[in-house]
């Protein structure tokens, strides 16, 4: 059972950004195309190097991505959720170099707690991921793949500094050893103070607008990874290789509250240490593979305590997650055309709270789970491709309490897909069965403000989409387009109601939701042009509510997802510069059960440079500016009429206005020409 400590950080936010309702979800590289066959699920990738903007954090590396939307709570580095096609932050599966950070105690990761650095690269799984990748998730999944060792031997520094204090840098090195062994280290660091201004609309009037300074919203971080690849010969006939990585993080993360309850005093340091090692057999026509990891994660909230007095909140907590597991399985051809992989895996998750100070201290919970997993891909020609994926989990959640009954749930779960090209044109289509399992917050509350149901059912749903891609060069224009429709029908949702006189709030299966959808992204290029965007349209419906207009029943929408979310990017190269024009839009968000209450739509501008030093190789010299016009004030419909409040994308948390940024990368080899 997650506490306070976690709560305040990570599931109450992502619970205030999604799921206060009954969510539901569900050549050269590109970072917006989908790469391979698209059989087995609709896949994106976005690489550091290759993105058309400064990635900063993993939010924005991922944020130009169809299907995507990241709901942030202040500046870069701040606390920041992902949502795929509609889903809640506790529905996306989150993998760090193939180790789960999303479990029973953490289901909503905090992106900005993610580490980057040169030669990372993140692939979103928008409907459904490989079932070898372990559980499934009923909103998509996140895969964070740092440098490998067998990347390309290269070194490279990233550093740059910007507005709200903001400093950074990126450090990566893969060399290649004696006897065939590789090698990788890597370190980043980050710190900034995120002290932007915003409107203070409880000091505003009608006729003039107060802007006050965001306080405590700063934070510093230290990642640091090493991976090794050693050679291993098993016999004449079979080789493989030993694969090793470990990454170390620390993080100081200031918490400032909203706009009217801000907390001054308040800070999270955590800390999160994860090993994995992969050994290879080479057997006939595949390999065999062994899988073991293991990570920890350790949480320390402390405030002032005369600020936790009024709040009613903890001045001092102590938590740690633990977990770890294994894996072990064949993957290979079983015949010219049909490939396979299937493997059998377990976890163990534990949350356990340690010194409390001014509340309760929660029970302690434990999760243990077993699984086994096959993945097909069929050539049926050379033009069709077939693919189905089939998975079996069993979970058993036992929490310290001895008054809370033990909870053991058994739940398959997959999907057929299929995909034809046509000349330049490729069409796929995927169906299948998807699930979530509550989290230990759903299940046995916080003893606090949250009472949970050791009851509850997992979520489940049915999702399927179909799309068509085109690509190919038409004279001097190569031209890339994804067209991608979508439907999920999600039960049994997860909700916390609120019951009682105290505002105390109980998990509970309640309701259903239906959200069907489009996605697009185009790359264009010709000449020294560069276009790329990215669109997802989203339309959903709570089941759960009616709206009685005129004796007829109308679904509002769930709250907090946008219905038209818009990236784009049109960049002009000539020699080593590089010019790039953007734009983010994002409408149709409305923030209430009812559907009533919207929040206004925005467009923000951005703009940037990117500069080949001549004469030194491998030296690149950037400058980017976003929200280039400045926009920081929103008119609400309030009941009085229209109202100024803060740019956010939740009521109480303002975004930054305009902010600069300017970074100095070398590398070895140089990195390709700006295109």
């Amino acid at each position: 059972m997650a506490g306070p400590v976690y709560f305040s950080r990570a599931f109450a936010a992502g619970l205030a950004l999604f799921a206060v309702s009954r969510a539901a979800g569900g050549a050269e590289p590109d970072d917006v195309v989908v790469l391979g066959s698209q059989a087995g699920g609709f896949t994106s990738r976005a690489r550091v190097e290759d993105a058309a903007r400064e990635v900063t954090d993993a939010a924005s590396l991922v944020e130009p991505l169809p299907g995507v939307h990241v709901r942030r709570l202040g500046a870069d580095d701040g606390f920041a959720t992902l949502s795929i096609r509609g889903s809640t932050s506790a529905q996306v599966s989150v993998l760090f170099a193939g180790v789960p950070l999303t479990g029973g105690a953490d289901p909503a990761l905090d992106l900005s707690t993610l580490p980057l650095w040169p030669g990372s690269q993140a692939r979103v799984y928008r409907s459904f991921a490989p079932a070898s990748l372990g559980p499934g998730s009923l909103g998509g999944t996140l895969a964070l793949d740092p440098p490998r060792a067998t990347d390309t031997p290269s070194t490279e520094v990233w550093a740059a500094v910007g507005s709200f204090g903001a400093r950074r840098v990126r450090i990566g090195d893969v060399r290649a050893l004696d006897g065939g062994a590789r090698v990788v280290t890597a370190l980043s660091a980050s710190r900034s103070d995120g002290d932007f201004r915003y409107l203070d609309p409880l000091a505003s009037t009608p006729t003039h607008d107060v802007f006050a300074t965001r306080a405590n919203a700063g934070h510093a971080a230290l990642n640091g990874l090493a991976s090794w690849s050693i050679p291993v010969t098993w016999s004449a006939s079979s080789r493989g290789a030993l694969t090793v990585t470990t990454m170390a993080q620390a993080r100081r993360q200031h918490l400032p509250g909203t706009i009217q309850q801000p907390t001054p005093f308040a800070e999270l340091d955590s800390n999160r240490e994860l090993a994995a090692l992969e050994l290879t057999a080479s057997a006939g026509r595949g390999a065999f593979v062994a899988r073991a990891w293991g990570r920890r994660d350790d949480l320390r909230l402390r405030d002032d305590v005369a600020f936790a007095v009024i709040s009613t909140a903890p001045s001092h907590t102590n938590d740690a997650i633990v977990a770890t597991g294994g894996a072990f399985g064949w993957r290979g051809r079983a015949s010219d055309s049909v490939k396979v992989e299937a493997r059998v895996d377990g976890s163990g998750e534990r949350f356990a709270p340690g010194a409390y100070a001014g509340a309760t201290e929660p029970a302690g919970a434990t999760r243990a789970s077993t699984g086994g997993a096959v993945d097909a891909e069929w050539q049926a020609r050379d033009e069709w491709v077939l693919s189905a994926a089939a998975r079996v989990d069993a979970w058993r959640d036992v929490t310290d309490d001895p008054t809370v009954p033990d909870a053991t749930e058994l739940h398959p779960s997959g999907h057929v897909g299929s995909e034809v090209a046509v000349g330049p044109f490729a069409i796929a289509a995927h169906a299948g069965g998807v699930a979530r399992p509550p989290s230990f917050v759903e299940r046995y509350g916080n003893r606090g403000g949250f009472i949970g149901d050791p009851r509850l059912r997992p979520e489940s749903a049915l999702t399927s989409d179909a799309g068509v891609r085109y690509a190919d060069r038409l004279g001097p224009l190569r031209l890339e387009i994804d067209l991608v429709g979508f439907s999920t029908w999600a039960d049994d949702l997860i909700t916390f109601v609120n019951i009682g006189a105290y505002g105390r709030a109980k998990a509970t299966n309640i309701g259903r939701a239906r959200l069907v959808g489009g996605e697009a992204a185009i790359r264009a290029r010709a000449g020294g042009f560069d276009l790329r965007a990215s669109y997802t349209g989203l339309a959903t419906a709570n089941l759960a509510e009616c709206n009685y207009t005129s004796g007829a029943c109308d679904r509002p929408a769930l709250p907090g997802r946008p219905a038209h979310d818009v990236v784009g990017d049109l960049a002009y190269a000539i020699g080593p510069l590089r010019v790039r024009w953007g734009v983010d839009v994002l409408a149709g968000i409305t923030t209430d059960l009812k559907g009533y209450v919207g929040v206004p739509a925005r467009m923000l501008h951005s703009a940037g440079a990117r500069f080949d030093v001549p004469r030194a190789p491998g030296l690149r010299l950037a400058l980017d500016v976003r929200n280039l016009f400045d926009a920081r004030i929103a008119t609400y419909d309030g009941a009085t009429g229209p109202a100024h409040e803060p740019i956010g994308d939740l009521y109480q948390y303002p975004l930054p206005g305009r902010s600069f940024l300017f970074s100095v990368r070398w590398s070895e080899p140089p990195p390709r020409a700006p295109r």
